[in-house]
């Protein structure tokens, strides 16, 4: 079963590691705004709400399929300026990139962290889309990505009994 937790934590770690994130969010949309109150630093990864499906072909290997994603995002100063803001995108780009090859290679050599929080990352799956503006002419892009982890489904009748 996925380690919403681990999860959590190995995106914190990520965004705390790389030299050039300044700041963590998650995905609920009034921390983000609270921190835009309190200057936010740019720029921030702000982790996406997971969502997924469970996956029983023939009820013996159950699968949690995960779809996971975050946000790389920057602010640019000046409205309007297209010229900037594209030097943006390619910039959160490259640092979403860095993230998305930290992971494959920490999910490769087998870190403790990633095998919980990221278990069964499929490289191929990995998307991206350009964002902006967003909250306040923030400019950036949004990688998604899925994983797997496997399922036990067993009845415990212990979490049904009343006494």
């Amino acid at each position: 079963m996925t380690d919403i937790n681990s999860y959590v934590e190995y995106f914190r770690t990520l965004a705390r590691e790389h030299k050039e994130i300044n700041d963590f969010y998650m995905m609920d949309i009034n921390e983000p705004l609270d921190a835009l109150r309190s200057n936010i630093k740019y720029p921030a990864l702000i982790l996406t709400n997971l969502s997924g499906n469970f996956e029983a072909s023939n009820r013996d290997n159950i699968l949690d399929l995960v779809n996971g994603g975050f946000l790389v995002i920057s602010h640019l100063d000046q409205i309007d300026d297209f010229s900037g803001e594209m030097q943006l995108v390619s910039k959160m780009k490259q640092i979403g990139i860095e993230i998305i090859s930290r992971m494959l290679y920490d999910h490769l050599k087998c870190e403790p962290l990633a095998l919980k929080a990221i278990p069964g990352f499929n490289i191929n799956s990995v998307s991206y889309e350009m964002l902006g503006p967003v909250f306040d002419n923030d400019f950036g892009l949004m990688f998604s990505f899925k994983f797997q982890d496997c399922l036990n489904l067993e009845y415990y009748l212990y979490s049904w009994e009343r006494s």
